[in-house]
């Protein structure tokens, strides 16, 4: 049975499907609509802008002065997905090959690099009024620039041998907070709302971020994250999520040293063995319940948060809290 925000969003989520080939043409013989279309084809159920739209309704403002900043996180979105799957090596997205492996990596960037320019174009063409428009402007780079802050983090700290929880939350608040808010952000902007219910959702991002990557991180090990069926694709990359950051902290030495060096190995170096071993390890030590259980305390903290933003309908944030933190494509 659908929940209201779940039939909000299917809603909301045709509108932006229209804008998309308004934006982006499909069929065009340009070499960037075809592996664009290909990725887009794939799925994605455009939750952050339907959130963003369902945002601006909820607290006084059209949704219709937020919908083409809407339509620009939907491709900012997209674009990070492109570069992130070269990033990471991931062969399948939505249990299809991904744009690099089918139209090669030099393709793939170029695609990305365009989606890029398409959003802030987006942004720009909006009827929204000048001052609006340039606070818009402000939140998308911020959260550009924080998102890719993020991702340096990651990608360097894949089998490192210091990490911990503290440094995985600062990651993730850089890498997913900014950019699960943004679109929150962007329609309270829209909606004409004060500088300090803006504050409100931007300390939700920083709450709602990790929650959902350790939530991400958990489905990786479990029923894997649309890769084909591939389960533990985090372990092959070495990746630090809070699973390893936690057990770096409570293993003993000889179960934390088989932990990083399993995580330092190569992707294609990494046995099925090694990933069992790991998993074998994560069990050991409870890690997947604490993992489960500080989500849930994080989605509580938004709660607290909540309560103080200006609208009636406080129920309806709770479930976008909620939502937000389950598995999203």
């Amino acid at each position: 049975m659908e929940t209201n925000i779940e039939e909000s969003i299917k809603t909301y989520g045709k509108k932006i499907d229209n804008l998309l080939k308004e934006i982006i043409p499909p069929d065009r013989d340009d070499y960037l609509s075809e592996p664009i279309w290909h990725h887009l084809r794939t799925g994605g159920k455009r939750i952050r802008p339907a959130i963003c739209l369902i945002t601006c309704k909820e607290l006084g403002g059209n949704p219709d002065e937020a919908l083409y900043f809407a339509l620009a996180i939907e491709i900012l979105h997209n674009m990070f997905l492109l570069h992130d799957d070269i990033e990471d090596e991931d062969t399948m997205r939505r249990d299809q090959p991904t744009v690099w492996v089918k139209y090669g990596i030099a393709n793939a960037v170029n695609s990305g690099d365009y989606l890029l320019a398409r959003a802030y174009q987006s942004i720009l063409t909006s009827p929204t009024p000048i001052e609006r428009k340039m606070k818009l402007l402000e939140i998308f780079t911020l959260t550009y620039e924080k998102t890719v802050e993020g991702q340096a983090l990651d990608i360097n700290a894949r089998g490192a041998k210091d990490f911990t929880v503290e440094k995985y939350i600062d990651m993730v608040e850089l890498k997913t907070g900014y950019y699960l808010a943004c679109g929150m952000v962007g329609g309270a902007v829209a909606s004409g709302n004060s500088d300090g219910t803006i504050d409100k959702i931007w300390k939700l991002g920083k709450l709602m971020g990790p929650a959902f990557q350790i939530k991400d991180d958990l489905i990786d090990l479990t029923k894997g994250k649309g890769r084909g069926g591939v389960i533990g694709s985090d372990i092959k990359e070495g990746k630090a999520s809070f699973l390893y950051a936690y057990t770096s902290e409570v293993a003993n030495e000889d179960d934390k040293e088989s932990l990083i060096e399993i995580m330092a190995k190569q992707r294609e170096e990494t046995t099925e063995n090694d990933i069992k071993h790991v998993l074998e390890i994560y069990k050991k030590y409870g890690v997947m319940d604490c993992a489960q259980k500080y989500a849930d305390d994080l989605i509580k903290q938004t709660y607290n948060i909540i309560d103080d933003i200006p609208t009636n309908n406080k129920t309806v944030f709770k479930d976008i809290a909620n939502f937000m933190t389950q598995r999203m494509s």
